[in-house]
């Protein structure tokens, strides 16, 4: 493969990827902020599913979910904000959708469990380079280099 190849099959990794983590990001802001706009209803569904401690739930999916994919979409502290949404997708699958089955049109946890694999993703391998983390690690890049020529010359 020529280095030609490789560049553009680099490029193209990083454009899904960036796809990916936004779009997924969309979402589940998305399904927060419906959470976040009727706190009072989604804490009763939390009652009925048996989720316990309800009333702090709610706010840890509300942030699981709308922070989470708030930081998915910028790129910002990707790997937790993947963890948060991983977490409430956990949750949702063992408490929500489990007992249905696999198809989602049952309301079974096919659709949870790709959302969790994609958070997954995104806390094993980051941000990507199209993201603000990365940004703001190139910035801290050029100083690092500064700091070590100057401490060189002490």
């Amino acid at each position: 493969m020529s280095r030609t190849d490789l560049d553009s099959e680099r490029r193209a990794n990083e454009v899904t990827a960036t796809a990916l983590r936004v779009v997924a990001g969309v979402i589940l802001a998305t399904h927060g902020a419906l959470k976040l706009l009727d706190v009072h209803g989604t804490e009763s569904s939390f009652v009925q599913l048996g989720i316990p401690y309800p009333h702090y739930a709610v706010y840890l999916a509300i942030a699981g979910e709308f922070l989470g994919g708030i930081g998915l979409i910028l790129g910002l502290l990707t790997r937790i904000a993947a963890l948060g949404t991983l977490c409430s997708m956990a949750v949702a699958i063992g408490y929500a959708h489990f007992g249905h089955g696999l198809l989602a049109k049952n309301g079974g946890w096919e659709y949870p469990l790709v959302l969790a694999l994609v958070s997954l993703f995104f806390v094993t391998n980051g941000g990507g380079p199209a993201s603000l983390d990365a940004l703001f690690t190139r910035k801290r890049e050029p100083r690092r280099a500064r700091e070590r020529r100057v401490s060189s010359y002490a």
